[in-house]
Formats: C-alpha cells, structure tokens, sequence
C-alpha cells in the first residue's frame, strides 16, 4: 500500500538513502529539513521531493507539513558526541524538543506511525555482548542522553494516544556521501587516506564496532514503516564485530596505501567494545544486512586514490 510519508531530515545522510528507499518502494516522499547542514538537497531535487525547510523546533511549522501524512521518519537531529559536551542545550532542543514537536504533530494530525532514528549511544558501555534492546541503558553523553529522552517520549505517546512509534537504535552507520561534522572512524581514516597518508589509530586498536552500510539502515527504516508493530525497539547493525586495527588495515589495503597505521593516544569516553544482537530486528521486521564491510568501503574510495 502506498503510504504518504514525511522524512524530517531527509536532506541529510541517512536521510537521503531513506528517501531513495521509501520512493523505490513506491511510497510518496515529502521532506522537512532545515538546510543547516544539508549535504544532499539538490539530488533530492533531482528527484522531484518536495523539500520544506522547516526546524523541527518550530511545532506549527511541522503541523502544517505533516497534514495529510499516514506517517513520518523521524531523522533530523545533531549527531556529534563531541559537539553535544560543548552544546548540550542545542542538542536537547533539536533532539529531545524536535523529537516531542514531531510526536505532538503526528498525534494532533491522525498520523499512524512514527519512526524514530535512535542510537546505540543510549546504552553507554556494554555490560555484556552482543547488545541487545533489553541491555541497560546508560548514555555517557549527551548526545546519548538527548536520544533515550526522545525514545521514552515515544514510549509515552504510544502509550497515551495510541500513536504507533518505531525505535531504530543504529550501530556504526557508514557510506557515501557522510557529512564530516559526523566523527565517524572510516570518515577519519578515508580522509587521510585519500591524501596518501597512514589512517591514524587512538588507543591499540583491539576495541571493536559494528559498522552497518547507510543503504542496510535505509532498508530497516523501511521495514519499520511498513511493519504491523504498534510500538517496538529494534537495534540496526550486523552482529559483526570488527577491531579497528583490522579497519584500519583493510583500508589501507583498498586505497593503495602502503605501511602501518599510526596511533595516537586513547579518546577520552571512548567505549571499548560495541556490537549489535540483531535477532529481534531479524525476527520480527525480516531485516538483513545485506552489504559486507569489504564490498561497503569499495564504494568509498574517491577515483583519485591510488589502488
């Protein structure tokens, strides 16, 4: 069934491939999006989106974007761990008031379903692996922080106004197109890379990540979307874990860069160990992983770099 579905964030990384995925589907797509940090407004044009630039702190604003919606993907939020400790209330009005504005106006308007783009931030360092959804949660920043606050608003709505909402707690997401404002390790060490120089390592390199290609993460957010849950929370990796010294290494390989990789000291609140139980997401959406870490980094690698 075709659904018409509002992407709050669309003009952004994830939210790019999500609106290539949900027009493949044959959805109708509208977007909302700020423009602050857009990194993909002009292929969305390119593909005839509509795009209303509006901050998901302006609730009357999304009211009148939302009207007629069967449901939305709720993607825009700032998304830097370190930026969040230099700016926590800009990160709780974006991602805790945003998230409320956007719940607010999907119950006010009828909408049936919201999905909420989470993180694995909001369990802070694992007490055991693989992480599932019922590990603790205990964000040690406030990035984490904001997002289980926007987690238990759509708990409450659910619970209060019958609002079907969709929690999608992503793991390491990487691909084409990521903004750099985004700290990820494989934007680093592509970065360096890409200029011939060694990837830069913190610590020893035997901590762990489960890192997800973005056209996987496109694929579980449509799934939640189409799903029959009524309220549900899904972790989105591949339960494969990699060490970064073997990234790193990987990387190297497929630039063409010769030697060793260098390292630096360990990062402050960094977590040792990450990596995402996936049977729920498996079980109940049918979601697979479905593109490789070897096959996702080829698609990283500028023409420039040597191979």
């Amino acid at each position: 069934m075709e659904l018409r579905v509002v992407v709050t964030g669309g003009a952004g990384f994830i939210g790019y491939w999500t609106v290539r995925e949900l027009l493949r589907a044959g959805h109708e797509v509208r977007v909302v999006d700020n423009l602050s940090r857009a990194t993909f407004k002009d292929q969305l044009e390119g593909l005839g989106v509509p795009i209303h630039r509006a901050d998901v702190r302006d609730l009357e604003a999304l009211t009148r974007v939302f009207s007629g919606a069967d449901a939305v993907v709720h993607l825009a939020a700032l998304i830097s761990v370190e930026e969040s400790a230099e700016r926590p209330v800009d990160y709780h009005e974006v991602n805790v008031t945003g998230a409320l504005n956007v719940l607010l106006a999907s119950a006010r308007l009828g909408v049936r379903r919201v999905v909420y783009s989470s993180s694995a931030a909001v369990y802070g360092p694992p007490v055991r692996l693989p992480v599932d959804e019922d590990h603790p949660t205990s964000p040690i920043s406030v990035y984490g922080a904001t997002k289980l606050a926007g987690e238990a608003y759509c708990r409450a709505f659910h619970e209060v106004s019958g609002l079907q909402t969709v929690i999608l707690r992503y793991f390491n997401v990487y691909g084409p197109g990521q903004s750099p404002e985004y700290a990820g390790v494989i934007v680093r060490f592509s970065e360096r890379l890409s200029r011939g120089l060694p990837p830069v390592v913190n610590g020893d390199g035997l901590q762990y990540r489960d890192f997800v290609h973005v056209l996987d993460v496109a694929r579980a957010n449509l799934l939640a979307l189409e799903s029959g849950v009524g309220f549900g929370v899904y972790n989105v990796g591949t339960g494969t874990p990699t060490r970064i010294l073997d990234l790193a290494r990987l990387m190297m390989r497929l630039w063409g860069v010769e030697g060793e990789p260098k390292f630096a000291p360990p990062r402050p609140g960094d977590i040792r160990e990450s990596v995402a139980d996936v049977s729920r997401i498996r079980r109940e959406l049918g979601f697979e992983p479905s593109i490789g870490l070897e096959e996702g980094l080829r698609g990283l690698i500028p023409e420039s770099a040597e191979r």
